[in-house]
């Protein structure tokens, strides 16, 4: 080995604000370890060297693995800079392993947040660019400032605008400063050519206070998550609506997603909320969730199959399932089935509308008013309608409606492809009436201003008598025939599987429900006895419970 790198962790053994700091156990490791094992993780052939006054400094990190040289008590002292201490051991290093670097990199024991891909990206910045002389980590850090003038306070900027829009300000993190060899030579580590590394806010922490420590030890010790979700026109949007919900609602974790290339609709959905998703070739799934290393898996793919299920297990991994009805679900950790009461239920198979995680729109309501006969009907068939029903429907019923001076709704799903069709049958009534919303992140507003629902018989059904709007169903697939919740039993009016359904069956229902307001009244009323507002607190609670049991799996 004849590395070119030479990185340099300083430790000294003198502490203030934390006594014995570098040392100190984080997280049960000593706070050294993790620039250590970042620092001898980079994928260049580096020396690694500890500079240190301290014995148990030099006894800890020869035993993590890595080459020490002590420093002199003049460059141990509160007063001492570290460029002097880089320069001595860089001196010292080339002396007794008779080695020349090219670059040498200062990573501060301080700073346990930092990787080994850091440094990597680190050193290939210098790869790529022969007159560069330093390179520092940074976090961009705008904010609106005030400075003092002549004893007066005033704005350091020039308008008040978000901080996005405030000129690019970086400080410096002090995790990492890199230099040319040659700079040493002058004394300093910062040459005129200088560029910088950007690190995210939340790896950023330098460790100064008790405060900082733990904060770091938070960070270090959450446990990841990953969500695998499914959503395409196929399989609609769905998965990945209730995905993003509980992301929102899993605080104090790590997470990502992992969506295979069919599921387009699904990523898109999720990376518009700002999530990270890592996309991988149909039928890699299982591969690309291990290359992740998680603690816990939810899985909102439907059915699984156990094979897949056990080789998350085997790897240590936790297993929740939703809406699963394959094999899978018999040996997974959770399975959250709040469409399908009818499936057997155990300690792990937890089933029914007990169980349906209601987004936050429908928790926090307005109170309502039960109103005379039926003024507003909505007409929505999920993410993407399949089966064209948002045409069909208005085909069918639409004339009629608007006969009897009902408003008409169309809420659309961010995957409906239909356009072309849906404006010629809204061009065929007459644009009075009939009001389409292309996509809309309130669609609470829509069901409560209406007083009847025509739509699919999937999770937007339970939406609907949460907010007890009359409801008929129609099922998009075979699967949502199975979705025994859209039933008279809870006041909904199913009309089955949509190929065995006649346009006149559609009409001669909704026409029932607009004429007989006895039947209304049973529908509301059945609707009233369904409590569906605890369902996502239960299903947050039963994971979070099971992210308590242990790391990685064990004691399950």
């Amino acid at each position: 080995m004849n590395p070119e790198v030479l990185i340099v962790i300083p430790a000294r053994g003198g502490s203030k604000g934390i006594p014995r700091k570098n040392l100190r156990p984080m997280c049960g490791r000593p706070l050294i370890a993790y620039s250590i094992a970042a620092a001898k993780g980079v994928g260049t052939s580096a020396r690694v060297v500890v500079s240190t006054d301290d014995d148990e400094i030099e006894l800890f990190s020869r035993r993590l693995g890595v080459d020490v040289l002590r420093r002199p008590a003049e460059l141990a002292t509160d007063k001492v800079t570290i460029d002097p201490v880089i320069v001595h051991t860089t001196e010292q290093a080339e002396l007794q392993w008779g080695e020349h670097y090219r670059t040498v990199i200062t990573i501060q024991p301080t700073s346990p947040l930092v990787t080994s891909h850091d440094i990597d990206q680190v050193i290939a910045m210098f790869a790529g660019d022969a007159a560069l002389q330093t390179v520092i980590t940074a976090v961009d850090d705008r904010h609106l400032r005030w400075r003092e003038v002549d004893g007066a306070i005033v704005p350091d900027y020039e308008a008040r605008v978000n901080r996005q829009q405030l000129p690019a300000v970086y400080r410096e993190t002090g995790a990492i400063i890199a230099c040319h060899r040659d700079m040493l030579q002058t004394g300093t580590r910062i040459g005129s050519k200088v560029k910088l590394y950007l690190m995210p806010a939340e790896r950023s922490v330098d460790i100064d206070s008790f405060q900082d420590f733990w904060l770091c030890e938070q960070i270090l010790s959450r446990k990841k998550i990953v969500i695998t979700a499914i959503g395409s026109k196929e399989t609609g949007l769905g998965h990945a609506f209730r995905a993003v919900m509980l992301a929102s609602e899993l605080v104090g974790y790590e997470l990502s997603f992992v969506c295979e290339e069919d599921d387009s609709l699904a990523r898109g959905y999720i990376e518009q909320h700002n999530y990270p998703v890592h996309s991988c070739a149909n039928g890699t799934r299982l591969e690309a969730i291990l290359s992740l290393e998680p603690d816990l898996v939810i899985n909102d793919i439907l059915d699984t199959s156990a094979d897949y299920v056990m080789a998350l297990k085997k790897a240590g991994v936790a297993v929740v399932n939703f809406e699963d009805l394959g094999l899978g679900a018999e040996v997974a950790d959770l399975v959250f089935n709040a469409l399908y009461p009818h499936q057997l239920p155990s300690d792990h198979i937890l089933s029914g509308p007990r169980y349906f995680c209601l987004r936050d729109e429908f928790l926090y309501l307005p109170e309502g008013h039960e109103k005379e006969g039926v003024q507003r009907v909505l007409v929505t068939f999920g993410g993407v309608d399949e089966g064209n029903l948002t045409v069909r429907t208005l085909g069918v019923v639409g004339g009629e409606l608007l006969r009897r001076g009902i408003e008409i709704d169309v809420v659309l799903g961010p995957g409906f492809s239909h356009h072309e069709e849906l404006e010629a049958a809204v061009e065929r009534l007459g644009s009075r009436g009939v009001h389409v919303v292309r996509a809309t992140q309130r669609i609470s507003d829509y069901m409560l201003a209406a007083d009847l629902a025509i739509t699919s018989a999937g999770r937007t059904v339970l939406e609907l008598a949460s907010v007890k709007v009359l409801t008929l169903a129609i099922c998009q697939n075979q699967r949502e025939t199975t979705h025994t919740f859209a039933s008279s039993e809870n006041g909904i009016i199913n009309l089955g599987l949509r190929h065995n359904v006649e346009d006149a069956q559609i009409l001669e229902a909704v026409c029932k429900v607009l004429d007989d307001a006895e039947l209304r009244g049973t529908m509301r009323r059945k609707m009233a006895k369904l409590n569906l507002a605890g369902g996502k607190k239960r299903v947050i609670g039963r994971i979070a419970a099971l992210m308590r049991r242990g790391d990685k799996g064990e004691d399950r």
